[in-house]
């Protein structure tokens, strides 16, 4: 059966003991292993023993001034092979560089002066794990909802509901575009995975438009066009579940919204449009401009990109707009993608 550990490590033995039994004695903790290592050296193999059993480490409380290794350079390397394992800093000097190293590289959770008020401790040691725990449940929510996008957009190419696009492609460059878009504009890795994630489920509304429309070689009537616009609506739908992310939905249903207004389904304008969908809406016409579709031939990237710079401050968001040219204007004239497009 699996464990969960809180690790103490401090070169003082008696430090470490009265450490030790202090976490023993709350009942909060009577189900927990609370090990102790006299070196952070000594941690670190235990904490490679422990990850290698399958075992959990929630909170590790570690001293600072250590032989050899410092506590904010040992900290600092448990985020590294235990990410999720929270870190307690215990020091009886005012290390403020210590500080300051730990929260630059995300490996500091509190800081407790020594000597330690008891009360101080415990509520610090239990609130960690609440906190390791919680995100735990987030994380596990997440790979659910990821699996179930995933199986979504599956689905819908093996049953071959995305008639206008070859055997998936093209939902697959709207995620490496939006992906690409995010990141050029420096937004952070969770917005980045999310967007990469549910950018595929944009057109997941064609479900619900009828074949002939989706595939008619010319010009649609205003009739038709109206129908075509009814898919951001019925994606939504689709997707109108308290389980699935709201990013979803906001790209389901905003990413036909244009900067300026006039979009639809709402004619929202400027940052009132969701983030996401502003970013899928450029990934999204650009591949549509370089992809040969039933009613009309590829453009040329060069054409493309000339056209979504006129779009700027139109349809789109002038600021992702800069971050997707500049970052196109870097490649090889002869490239459509910064990334491997797949057939088209």
């Amino acid at each position: 059966m699996k464990k969960n550990h809180i690790i103490c490590v401090d070169d003082e033995s008696i430090v470490l003991q009265s450490l030790r039994r202090e976490i023993m004695q709350d009942p909060f903790f009577s189900v927990f292993s609370i090990d102790i290592a006299d070196s952070p050296a000594k941690a670190l193999a235990l904490v490679d023993e422990l990850l290698s059993e399958g075992d959990t480490i929630p909170v590790i409380l570690s001293d600072q001034r250590m032989p050899v290794m410092n506590g904010d350079a040992f900290l600092i390397e448990i985020k590294k092979r235990s990410p999720d394992t929270l870190g307690i800093l215990l020091t009886g000097y005012a290390d403020i560089q210590a500080i300051v190293n730990l929260v630059n590289e995300n490996a500091l959770y509190r800081y407790l002066s020594k000597p330690w008020d008891r009360n101080d401790l415990l509520i610090t040691v239990r609130e960690a794990f609440r906190a390791w725990k919680q995100e735990r449940i987030i994380q596990d929510q997440g790979e659910k909802i990821e699996h179930l996008t995933m199986a979504m957009v599956t689905a819908l190419e093996s049953a071959n509901f995305y008639f206008d696009e070859e055997t998936g492609n093209h939902i697959q460059r709207i995620s490496l575009l939006s992906e690409y878009i995010a990141r050029g504009a420096g937004l952070d890795e969770q917005f980045i995975k999310a967007v990469k994630l549910y950018s595929p489920l944009h057109d997941i509304g064609k479900v619900g438009i009828e074949k002939e429309i989706l595939l008619k070689p010319g010009k649609l009537t205003p009739e038709e066009f109206e129908k075509i616009k009814e898919h951001v609506r019925i994606g939504y739908r689709i997707l109108d579940s308290g389980a699935i992310d709201p990013m979803a939905k906001n790209i389901v249903l905003y990413h036909h919204e244009k900067w300026a207004g006039g979009g639809y389904p709402e004619g929202l304008s400027g940052e009132n449009i969701p983030l996401e969908a502003r970013i899928v809406s450029i990934a999204d016409v650009y591949d549509a401009l370089v992809s040969k579709r039933v009613y009309k031939n590829a453009f040329p990237a060069e054409e493309a990109l000339s056209i979504i710079r006129e779009e700027k401050g139109i349809s789109f968001d002038p600021a992702l707009t800069d971050t997707f040219l500049s970052g196109m204007k870097k490649l090889d004239a002869s490239k459509k993608y910064p990334f491997d497009p797949g057939p088209l």
